[in-house]
């Protein structure tokens, strides 16, 4: 299906599961992209090691059963247009148009915002 529209949702959810979960539930019918900064990691598993006798250990974000990637469309990452760890933007293609979406990282040093300056 097709959409004129997109409904995003951004939010910083300092690494908490519960909050993230929350997020996910309550937009899963009503949000088409949620952006979420400082998404919560937790161990997936751990991996056969030389160095380490208990394995590597595998981190992730949290995998919800109605959302790919907590987005409803495949976007187009397009690092080809800003470069930048804390910049993200995204390209999603609605009816005959293709909308961008910046997502943009204000850490404590202001790094993305002198990058767009």
């Amino acid at each position: 299906m097709i959409k004129e529209t997109l409904k995003i949702f951004s939010q910083n959810v300092r690494k908490n599961k519960t909050l993230m979960n929350v997020i996910l539930e309550n937009n899963k019918n009503t949000i088409d992209v949620i952006l979420v900064q400082e998404p919560p990691k937790s161990l997936i598993c751990r991996v056969p090691s030389h160095t380490n006798s208990l394995g590597e250990p595998i981190y992730g974000t949290p995998n919800y059963p109605d959302w790919t990637l907590f987005i409803r469309q495949d976007p187009i990452l397009r690092p080809d247009i800003i470069d930048h760890c804390n910049i993200n933007i995204l390209a999603f293609h609605s009816g005959q148009h293709i909308n961008f979406v910046i997502n943009v990282y204000s850490d404590n040093n202001q790094n993305a915002l002198q990058f767009l300056n």
